[in-house]
């Protein structure tokens, strides 16, 4: 490995699930040599999980606000902030044309883009360098296949959020209990990716019943609000409503703090599984071979295969498929989460 400075550019704006996971390839390469200085071009909306409560950035971030200024203002003052800088590298990790756009105004010797299996939208147009295809088709896998682009062959993902005394002494404050902590994350960004609220609320009493303390999560999108609000109303007893009341470094810190999550395809999953805390994740609409926690796929329950094959009528379904059936996530079976549960307890939180 060189032992001159590399400073290299990440460029991932959303959504926040990916950033999560572009977060562990930071921090991997970041481990990797102290040679290694990052930057981080991302969407402002979701930095703030990447400040600690003392205001320190944990990567150097340089953000975006595409939602309020608009692609055009945004790609002039990003090139103002990036004018005197310089990279060798531009990982740009993520493929929309928004992305490729603002990949302009990075300065860089080599501006590395996916392979032609995952590229789309013009990026290649964008780009001098490609990366080798991975055989593994989950995104992280992608991710770090830009590492191994820049001979960083062996790196494995890592996270570290830095959490505060002070955060983690406020999730202490907001969970209140010495039971174990089994919090349920109803809410994918796309609805058509959730569960049911009769699923969720089984699976609340059934832990319930095993002496958990049940944890409702969630931003405070009135959708989000919404659904937790309906679970809560079907349970036989008083859960922790969260549901809008935690900044992302406060969620950061109670699912820290739990036992065990159930989410389906949403930035709550990949929060778990960046911690190491077990996590059952609910498929059905995306591949969770693509998608899943990547840390404990082993726990997942989906139903993807089955309606991705119904719909193709053929078994060779591509990594990449999306279910159109609206209704898929219905067909996740309690008694199959309830299994997942069960296997998660004995496995990761049973002594």
């Amino acid at each position: 490995m060189q032992n001159s400075t590399r400073n290299i550019c990440v460029l991932r704006l959303s959504a926040l699930g990916d950033c999560i996971n572009a977060y562990g390839l930071i921090c991997a390469m970041k481990k990797a040599s102290e040679n290694i200085c990052v930057s981080w071009v991302i969407d402002s909306r979701f930095a703030s999980l990447f400040v600690d409560s003392n205001g320190n950035e944990l990567v150097d971030l340089i953000k975006a606000d595409i939602k309020n200024q608009g692609i055009i203002k945004t790609f002039f003052s990003l090139r103002k902030s990036l004018k005197h800088k310089k990279y060798d590298y531009l990982l740009n990790i993520q493929t929309s044309i928004k992305a490729s756009i603002l990949s302009l105004c990075v300065k860089a010797k080599t501006k590395i883009g996916y392979d032609k299996q995952r590229s789309r939208e013009g990026q290649r147009f964008f780009v001098n360098k490609i990366i080798d295809t991975p055989q593994d088709p989950h995104v992280l896998s992608g991710f770090l296949s830009f590492a191994k682009s820049i001979g960083l062959d062996e790196i494995k993902p890592v996270w570290d959020f830095c959490l505060t005394k002070n955060e983690l002494t406020k999730a202490e404050e907001l969970l209140n209990t010495d039971k174990k902590v089994f919090c349920i994350s109803p809410a994918s960004a796309k609805s058509i990716k959730n569960w049911t609220v009769d699923g969720y609320s089984a699976i609340a009493q059934y832990a319930h019943e095993k002496g958990f303390d049940v944890v409702l999560l969630g931003s405070n999108a009135e959708k989000e609000k919404k659904l937790c609000s309906d679970i809560e109303s079907k349970l036989s007893f008083k859960c922790n409503n969260l549901c809008g009341k935690t900044s992302l470094r406060e969620l950061c810190a109670v699912v820290s703090k739990s036992s065990l999550v159930l989410s389906p395809d949403s930035a709550c999953m990949h929060l778990a599984s960046a911690q190491n805390i077990p996590v059952i994740g609910l498929f059905a609409i995306h591949n969770p071979n693509r998608v899943g926690a990547y840390n404990f796929r082993d726990i997942e329950v989906s139903v993807y295969e089955q309606e991705a094959a119904k719909e193709l009528k053929e078994d060779n379904v591509s990594w990449r498929y999306r279910v159109k059936n609206e209704n898929a996530m219905k067909n996740i079976s309690i008694s199959d989460v309830k299994k997942a549960f069960d296997l998660a307890v004995s496995k990761y939180i049973e002594v």
